[in-house]
Formats: structure tokens, sequence, C-alpha cells
């Protein structure tokens, strides 16, 4: 892989992500508040936003260790796919701490 193609795979990797996150934002947490299907662990009880978006991306960097190992056994959630959730996951705690400064 040459330079300009290394650039051009994380220029379309992360707008990917950003098309992905949109959607599944929409589908987990709605229209008012970004960040409300994370903020649900503490209104049960569990822990904090921040650490509920840690145990996601430890469930993330597991998975990614096991499929470097072996082959997915569900075949729609590639290696790809889970890089790619980590990496939103990681932009999602990015501005949830951003927006908990903020006010």
């Amino acid at each position: 892989m040459t330079t300009d193609e290394f650039f051009r795979y994380i220029d379309t990797f992360f707008a990917m992500g950003s098309n992905l996150i949109r959607r599944k934002n929409t589908d987990y947490a709605g229209t008012d508040n970004p960040f409300r299907n994370f903020y649900v662990s503490e209104h049960i009880g569990i822990t904090d936003a921040k650490t509920a978006l840690l145990v996601r991306m430890a469930d993330k960097m597991s998975r990614i260790a096991n499929l470097l190992k072996q082959e997915a056994a569900v075949s729609d959630e590639s290696i790809h796919d889970t890089l790619q959730d980590l990496s939103n996951y990681s932009a999602i705690l990015s501005a949830l701490i951003a927006d908990e400064r903020k006010t």
C-alpha cells in the first residue's frame, strides 16, 4: 500500500464510520439526545455513561483479538465492522467528555 492509498483508505474508513454512527445513533438514541442509550446505565444504577462506553469498547477489543486468530462465526459482522464500531465508540466517548466539560 502506498502512502496515498493509505490516506485514501483512512479517509474512506472515517467517512463510512460517520455514516454508520449517524444511522446507529438514530436507532439507539433517537433524535433528542445522542448519548441517551449510554445514560441508560446510569438510570438503572449500573454505572456511569463513560464507563458503559468503555465496557462496549472492551467488548469490541476482545472480539477483535478473537477475530485476528479465527474467522468470524457471524458472517455479517467482519473484523472491519468491529474495528469501525471501536473507532465510533472512541468518537462517541470523546464527544461525551467534551459535552460534559461544557456543562
